[in-house]
């Protein structure tokens, strides 16, 4: 029997040292997040009485490239995980993909463990508009290996550096959830009486591209006639760092009917929507979850769900969430009745990631680049 592994490797500029790792998806399993293995190969005679790092880097994005000035840019950057391999200052347990890379590459390749904080959120990246042409909001990850006499002693030369993502999963637990619902009654200050409204969806949770079914009950108890129905697709997005409480939200899809609901009439309707991502020139400005390559194809950023022992107020990065809208009109002067309904996207993981792999079979490895720049969005 043949057993493959799969490896993606990057080598410095100067080609002195080079990192491999066996994955660059890992999934954020809500307790946990997936632990970032891999190894780093140096060459003794150019590192000689210098160190050599490996450490997992977080970039965050909070405001767009083309609005920099002054030496001043809209990127916090957070160095996590860093841990020294040579020389060796403490022995780890290794897997088997790395015992037989190391086999394989020699005395100077060292293994290496690198874990995800709890309080990062998973790898976003925010869509561009047809106004927008530089790098928008956005959460990124990068594993990188360097030499130097101590953790800040970096030289572009001998950084090797792969991006990696993060990804959500949608726990199990959440497909159990009853089907999402919600109820509004609203009274108005120039008109007697109350709107009565009433949706449920088909189910709490659901993946991209998937049909969401919306059924909505109006009551109007008022002594107004309403005149319109809105059904949208909403996502909405914080970032709990920078904001107290102050959540954006953008229409993903939208359905827009006349309604005329006179005063004591009842009325039941049904709609459907998609979870997908909008054309660039309609829409702007909303989460995606990020692509290794250029390429890729573009997912809606699916809900953030947070291990219960964090404070989503701590989170560094961007907490998404998704709602269904239902808004009734009754007409400028009078006002709008807006019930919110709540549900879960969960994006289906596959294999969709920039460069070139190394094969690995019986313990042995054909080698092949990750590309210049490792992957980028």
């Amino acid at each position: 029997m043949v057993v493959r592994f799969q490896v993606y490797k990057k080598s410095s500029p100067n080609n002195k040292i080079t990192l491999y790792i066996t994955k660059r998806d890992y999934l954020d399993h809500v307790t946990h997040v997936d632990p970032i293995e891999g190894v780093l190969v140096l060459d003794p005679n150019y590192v000689q009485a210098r160190n050599v790092f490996v450490q997992l880097a977080l970039s965050f994005r909070f405001g767009r490239e083309e609005d920099e000035s002054m030496g001043y840019n809209f990127v916090k950057t957070m160095h996590l995980s860093t841990t020294q391999l040579y020389p060796p200052v403490k022995d780890i347990t290794t897997s088997e993909i790395q015992r037989n890379l190391i086999s394989k590459l020699g005395n100077f390749a060292f293994p290496f463990v690198l874990e995800f904080p709890e309080l990062a959120s998973p790898t976003y990246s925010m869509m561009q508009g047809w106004e927008d042409s530089n790098t928008l909001m956005g959460v990124e990850y990068e594993v990188m290996g360097f030499v130097g006499n101590n953790i800040h002693d970096m030289h572009t030369r001998s950084i090797s550096k792969l991006m990696i993502r993060r990804l959500m999963e949608c726990p199990t637990r959440v497909w159990d959830v009853a089907p999402s619902e919600g109820t509004l009654t609203r009274t108005f200050l120039t008109c007697s009486g109350t709107v009565n409204l009433e949706a449920s969806l088909n189910s709490h949770a659901f993946f991209p591209e998937e049909d969401i079914i919306v059924k909505v009950s109006i009551r109007n108890y008022s002594s107004r006639e309403i005149k319109r129905i809105k059904v949208k697709l909403v996502q909405l997005s914080e970032v709990p760092m920078f904001n107290d409480n102050q959540i954006r939200d953008k229409t993903v899809s939208k359905i827009d009917d006349p309604l005329n609901l006179g005063p004591g009439a009842c009325t039941n309707r049904q709609f459907t929507l998609v979870p997908a991502v909008p054309s660039r020139q309609a829409q702007g400005q909303i989460f995606l979850q990020s692509t290794l390559q250029c390429d890729g194809q573009e997912t809606l950023a699916p809900t953030t769900i947070l291990n219960p022992k964090v404070n989503k107020r701590d989170l560094f990065g961007v907490h998404v969430s998704y709602a269904i809208r239902v808004k009734v009109t009754l007409g400028t002067l009078v006002g709008d009745a807006i019930l919110d309904v709540p549900f879960v996207l969960a994006v289906q993981q596959g294999v969709s990631v920039a460069g070139k792999v190394d094969n690995i079979s019986h313990g042995c490895v054909g080698y092949q680049s990750a590309g210049s720049g490792g992957g980028v969005k």
